[in-house]
Formats: structure tokens, sequence, C-alpha cells
């Protein structure tokens, strides 16, 4: 039953709701019944109806009158053509035909005046372009940035002074005796162990029941297992009504002791 309505408010005289009444969200409504409209109406009363005048376009519509047309005007070219061509004997034309034999060649008898019309284009006085002679190699010696780099390491093997690498350390091929170590470290003196926090899986892990010793014939499921909490959340009422059909007058009826709460029961 809802939180909102009591029996008596939702009870229709025998004991029977409807799913109009129990909804909380609006969004729930029975089908209702279409009933038909008799009586007689008073439209016509009190606005009665006026004669009105069609109003006659402004631009008068003009008035096309067939008229005949002249002799040849829904001809073709083509057709004009062959109209006087019609009742006379016309030859075909002869069909062109080469020669046979190549003709001889003549000699060319002329003169171009090509060059006499267009000149052509010269090019103009252009100066002669004076040849450089190359920058002569003068003999010395260049400070570059390189050089004075490894000037010091020139003069310190020019002196001998130059430091030589240290040679290869080859170990003894003889095996040491087995000789007791005899001394005391002071590591763990100068650095203590620390305490590493605990994190969550390992808190939860310690808060468990700890595994019988005869875990081989029992089961820790019961013990173990922590049932999650239960949530309840609140929903229409009238979401949770089988559907059925409606009744005579148009709503779906159920019992007043049947409706549903609406509470439904989650766990995470």
């Amino acid at each position: 039953m809802t939180q909102l309505h009591s029996v008596a408010s939702l009870d229709y005289g025998d004991g029977r709701t409807c799913v109009c009444r129990i909804c909380e969200c609006g969004k729930h409504h029975c089908p209702g019944m279409k009933v038909p409209f008799v009586g007689n109406t008073t439209y016509k009363d009190e606005y009665v109806g006026k004669n009105s005048e069609r109003e006659r376009p402004r631009r008068l519509r003009q008035t096309v009158f067939p008229s005949k047309a002249e002799d040849g005007h829904f001809k073709t070219t083509n057709q004009e053509a062959a109209e006087l061509l019609q009742g006379k004997s016309v030859r075909p034309a002869e069909s062109y035909k080469p020669r046979e034999t190549a003709a001889a060649p003549m000699p060319f008898e002329g003169t171009s005046t090509n060059r006499a019309d267009y000149p052509g284009w010269m090019p103009e006085n252009n100066r002669v372009k004076r040849k450089q002679d190359p920058i002569p190699k003068l003999p010395g010696t260049y400070s570059t940035t390189k050089g004075a780099m490894e000037e010091p390491v020139r003069d310190l093997a020019a002196k001998g002074a130059l430091p030589h690498p240290p040679k290869n350390f080859k170990a003894d091929d003889t095996l040491q005796g087995n000789v007791p170590f005899d001394g005391i470290t002071s590591y763990t003196a100068e650095y203590p162990p620390k305490e590493v926090p605990m994190t969550r899986s390992a808190a939860r892990r310690d808060n468990q029941n700890a595994v019988p010793e005869n875990r081989d014939f029992q089961t820790t499921a019961s013990s173990a297992y922590q049932v999650p909490p239960l949530h309840m959340r609140h929903e229409c009422p009238a979401a949770f009504v089988p559907v059925r059909p409606a009744s005579r007058d148009g709503h779906i009826k159920l019992s007043v002791y049947n409706i549903p709460s609406g509470d439904v029961i989650t766990r995470d």
C-alpha cells in the first residue's frame, strides 16, 4: 500500500482500486473509456452565418483567340528542301577515286620571305666578365677551434708528460684458502629496518577469520563470506501492476489488499 493514500481513499466501494489512484509519479494512467457525445450544440445559434461576395482578381484574364497558321508554318527545313526535288531526276554525285600512281615530284622554285619579314632577335652587346684569379694559398699555420683544443694535449705529448691509461689488473690463478671471516658488521646498526605501512588489502586480509587446520574436510564459505548490505529504494507502485485488460468503465482494477508497496531491495 502506498504511503500517500489510505484504503478508504483508494477504494471504489467494492474493495477494489485502479492504477490511476495508486500512481505516485504521474506516468501511469488507465486507458479510460470513450463516451459518445449526446446533445445539441448552440454554435449555429450563437454564430450566424453571413453571405460574402467573392472578390474579383485585380488583373482581368486575357482571352486567347485561335488564329489560322500560315502555310508551311509547321514544316521543317528538311521537308522544304525535299519538296524542291520532287518530280526531278537528280543524278547522284560521282564518288572520288584517287590516282593509282603518284605524280612525279617537281623541283621547288621560289624564294621564302620569312627571313626578310622576320629578321629575328639579336642579342644585346654584353660586356665580357673579367676572370678573377683564385686567392693564392699562403704557407703558414692556421689556428682553428679544434687545433686550439688539441694544443695542450700536443704539448704534453711532446714533453712526455702525458699520463698513460692504467694497466689491466689480472687476478691470480691460484685459489685462495677457506679462511674464516672474523669481524662484526655495522650495517644493521647504521641502517635500521623501516616499517612498511599496511595496505588496504592486507588490512582486509587480517580482519578475516583464520582458516582452521581441518580445512581439508570443512568449508569456510558460510563463515568467511560476508553478506553485502541491503539497500532499499522506493518506486511507483503502479509500475509493478501486471498487464491486464481494463474493466467496463475503462480502469484497470485491483484489490486494495493487493496493492504493491513499491519498495525494492537491492544489494551492492
